[in-house]
């Protein structure tokens, strides 16, 4: 699923990028006033403004969506690095405590910090 809207994000993306390229600047529109080509356009004597500009919209929607989509689907495969951390330290602790027999002192603060030495920790200010 997270492959498949990766695809769809990226060809999204590249969609929303060549759009915007496509569309003329605000200057643009001053040399069809003064005949410039309003007849041969593509889209029409109107120009290609307000097609291009829902275009732009629908995939700016979708592009947005998707990265959303994205972000909930990584958070939910990651999970928070804190209750990682006190899993991981729970798990030994709670290995030793069943060999010892002693009660569960529940959760240590101090076992999320770094077992570094002294000397490698920058100075506290």
């Amino acid at each position: 699923m997270t492959t498949v809207l990766v695809i769809v994000h990226v060809i999204v993306a590249l969609l929303l990028i060549g759009v915007v390229l496509i569309q003329k600047g605000q200057g643009a529109e001053m040399g069809v006033s003064f005949g410039g080509g309003g007849a041969q356009t593509l889209f029409g004597s109107r120009g290609s403004g307000s097609f291009l500009g829902k275009v732009t919209g629908g995939l700016a929607a979708a592009f947005m969506l998707t990265s959303l989509t994205l972000a909930f689907f990584s958070q939910q495969q990651a999970g928070s690095l804190v209750e990682r951390a006190v899993v991981d330290q729970q798990a030994p602790a709670s290995q030793q405590e069943n060999k010892a027999a002693a009660p569960d002192a529940g959760f240590d603060p101090s076992k999320l910090k770094s077992d570094a030495p002294a000397d490698t920790l920058p100075p506290a200010e």
